[in-house]
């Protein structure tokens, strides 16, 4: 009967497994081997697919990461401009420049609304951006910061306060933005890739910089005003 068979199953389960208990080999292989092929081949595949779903996440973390550094980066130098302007009595700028798209900035450099490089001289540093610091020599070179040390594959743009292309701003004596000339008003910066944040340096006329994000809404303290 139904039972009967029953039975007979179980008696040769435990037979079989009497037969590995007693087996030195066996059992030595079932103690030391911790987990069978079919379970390894398991969590292999349950770590492959986390690692899968894991990758465009730390993508995705890794562009944002490199458009908050840029964007922090433009604002720490406009920042520096404006303390170095009051601290020396004198008109400091801020220049944006490029030695080619993802290149560390060389002399080689060139101003650029576009570059995500920049200089801190008294005058134009096109072509001797790597001169050493200087009160005399031309450029009068304060600091520069290469934009590789920010992240690669970044979209940035510099304009006006009427939305014309700019490259520089400078700071009078007194640390406020010079009211004369095309002056960077703000700096929108991206990713190429159209992932991860869309962040904004602004630079109001009074000299003081902020950052702010496009992406949030009106009345959110992180907001573009």
């Amino acid at each position: 009967g139904e039972l009967s068979w029953q039975r007979q199953w179980q008696a040769l389960l435990v037979g079989a497994r009497g037969r590995v208990l007693m087996n030195p080999i066996a059992r030595s292989r079932s103690c030391a081997g911790g987990f069978s092929l079919i379970e390894l081949l398991i969590v292999i595949a349950i770590l492959g697919f986390s690692a899968a779903m894991a990758v465009p996440g730390a993508v995705s973390w890794v562009r944002g990461l490199s458009v908050r550094n840029t964007a922090e980066g433009m604002r720490a130098g406009i920042e520096r401009t404006r303390l170095e302007a009051l601290r020396a009595n004198t008109s400091m700028t801020f220049w944006l420049m490029s030695s080619g798209a993802d290149q560390p900035l060389d002399n080689h450099c060139g101003r650029s609304s576009t570059g995500t490089s920049w200089v801190i001289s008294v005058l134009n540093p096109a072509g001797s951006c790597l001169a050493a610091p200087s009160a005399t020599v031309d450029p009068m070179l304060v600091e520069r910061w290469s934009g590789r040390e920010g992240g690669t594959s970044i979209n940035l743009v510099g304009t006006s306060a009427a939305g014309a292309a700019a490259d520089s701003v400078t700071c009078n004596s007194l640390g406020q933005v010079e009211p004369t000339g095309v002056q960077l008003a703000q700096i929108d910066i991206t990713h190429q890739s159209g992932d991860g944040r869309r962040l904004r340096v602004q630079i109001d006329p009074g000299g003081s910089v902020r950052t702010c994000d496009r992406d949030v809404a009106a009345g959110d303290p992180r907001a573009c005003q």
